[in-house]
């Protein structure tokens, strides 16, 4: 490790970054997280006195993601932290594997010595017990004087999806998650345990320069009856990735992210929410959702673009995130789906605008968000939630979106309407932000990695053909009741 220092900001970076700088929607790589005791996930006492006058510490230690939760965005804030509070953040930024053993291994002997955390979705049922509840700091006036936390912007559905947890009963969802108060949360038993930063989902893209060529137009319109533009619906979708598969000029429809890994467990469960069914995939009580009929359906249709229907490139069962920014940016597809802008090799003659992933039933695209938490063991923990309220608020996201940050507050997306960014990356802004408040995260399970594996194994099998989609879910479904059995979930 090597320490650095840039302004203001004293930084301890880990070498080893596996993934590209765009690459900001990682999640766990059905990693087994570490096993906290029970004691260490039992319900948190509420904080019983918050001293707003607690002594000032003249820094304070962060543990933060490298490209996955955009790390160079928290470093264009730092120094400003430093001005506004005379206070110092050491920062620590690790790769999402290394960090992901960081957090459980420091929050499991109950360590001190990071004050504030960065912790991703899939994380945070089996960390309840290890994080501080925040529904004390956020309703008292005397330690938001730093920043305000101004709960009611923050997109609802990041907001509930990424902080509100039952402290006993982490796997619950909270029943409406609509308008954001406190005292209806804490009223229903649940807590706030963080305040949303960095949020992604999925979002589609396309070739403008494809979709506006005059003799396309033409061609679209005298073969299908209706206007060549990007598809509203999957079955438009199947129409238009169809027309654009020319395998003579190397083009194709679509991008696809089917191979071994979160990446087929994500693609699936938006086309799971679009037909209808129940995106989360593992229902609060514990019922199986992903093999229903809408799974199955969902399912077929996915294969059937790759088997059927031919529209992606070759190649595509064994793709992920990068894969499918590769085939796109390269010019290989028309259509791209991902979580991040995408830019256009040098040698493509081309433009992109993004689109809402299309709609069945309805939409559903995948989205999780990281934030940023208190460690419950903090000797710093008043000043720590003061720093983790001022980098969220809707000023300082503002800020970040010179590095690219996803926000999620709702006034900073309506900044990036009118900010340079407007003008640099199109309407992804506008397009994310849309998103994420249509968008299923994912179920609320301590084991989470272990389940998402056995399903990305389903969607696999089904899109090279090596089991029907009726068969691969089954087999995903008997192996993941297994696993939820292991870890203690009451399934019958």
């Amino acid at each position: 490790m090597k320490n650095t220092q840039i302004g203001d900001v004293t930084q301890t970076e880990s070498k080893g970054v596996t993934r590209r700088h765009l690459m900001m929607s990682a999640v766990a790589m059905g990693l087994s997280l570490p096993v906290l005791s029970k004691s260490s996930v039992s319900a948190a006492p509420r904080t019983a006195l918050l001293r707003q006058d607690a002594e000032k510490p003249a820094s304070l230690n962060m543990l933060y993601a490298t490209v996955e939760a955009d790390v160079e965005a928290i470093k264009l804030a730092i120094p400003d932290f430093k001005a506004e509070t005379g206070i110092d953040i050491v920062l620590d930024s690790q790769p999402y594997d290394a960090l992901q053993q960081k957090v459980f291994a420091e929050l499991a002997v109950d360590s001190p010595y990071y004050d504030v955390i960065i912790v991703d979705t899939p994380w945070t049922p089996a960390l309840t017990g290890k994080l501080e509840p925040l529904s004390g700091y956020v309703t008292n006036e005397a330690l938001n004087d730093v920043s305000d936390p101004a709960l009611d912007d923050f997109i609802e559905k990041v907001f509930f999806d990424t902080a509100v947890y039952n402290p006993t009963a982490s796997h619950l969802q909270f029943p409406d998650p609509t308008g954001i108060d406190v005292e209806a949360i804490t009223g229903e038993g649940f807590e706030i345990y963080g305040l949303p930063l960095q949020a992604n989902a999925l979002v589609a893209m396309y070739r403008t320069d494809l979709f506006e060529n005059a003799d396309d137009m033409a061609a679209f319109e005298s073969e299908h009856g209706r206007a060549l533009a990007f598809p509203e619906t999957w079955d438009e979708f199947t129409d238009v990735a169809k027309f654009f598969t020319r395998p003579d000029q190397n083009l194709y429809g679509t991008t696809l992210m089917p191979g071994n890994g979160d990446w087929a467990t994500d693609d699936f469960k938006t086309l799971l929410a679009a037909w209808g069914g129940n995106g989360y995939m593992v229902s609060d009580d514990f019922t199986l959702a992903f093999n229903s009929p809408e799974g199955v359906d969902a399912l077929t249709y996915y294969a059937s673009l790759i088997n059927e229907h031919k529209v992606t490139p070759p190649g595509v069962t064994s793709f992920s995130w990068d894969d499918a920014s590769a085939a796109f940016t390269s010019g290989l597809t028309a259509i791209g789906m991902n979580y991040h802008t995408e830019v256009l090799a040098p040698d493509v003659q081309g433009n992109i605008t993004y689109a809402l992933v299309p709609e069945k039933e309805t939409r559903g695209p995948h989205f999780g968000t990281w934030m940023l938490s208190v460690n419950k063991a903090s000797q710093n923990k008043e000043w720590a939630y003061r720093a983790a309220n001022w980098f969220t608020s809707g000023p300082t996201q503002t800020k970040m979106l010179a590095a690219q940050l996803h926000p999620s507050r709702k006034s900073v997306y309506e900044a990036a309407k009118t900010d340079e960014n407007a003008t640099k990356f199109g309407n992804f802004y506008d397009i994310l932000g849309q998103s994420l408040a249509l968008g299923v995260g994912r179920p609320r399970l301590t084991n989470y990695g272990a389940v998402d594996k056995e399903i990305w194994v389903a969607v696999n099998s089904a899109a090279t053909g090596s089991m029907t989609p009726e068969e691969a879910l089954q087999s995903a479904a008997d192996k993941v009741k297994g696993l939820l059995q292991e870890a203690g979930y009451p399934v019958s």
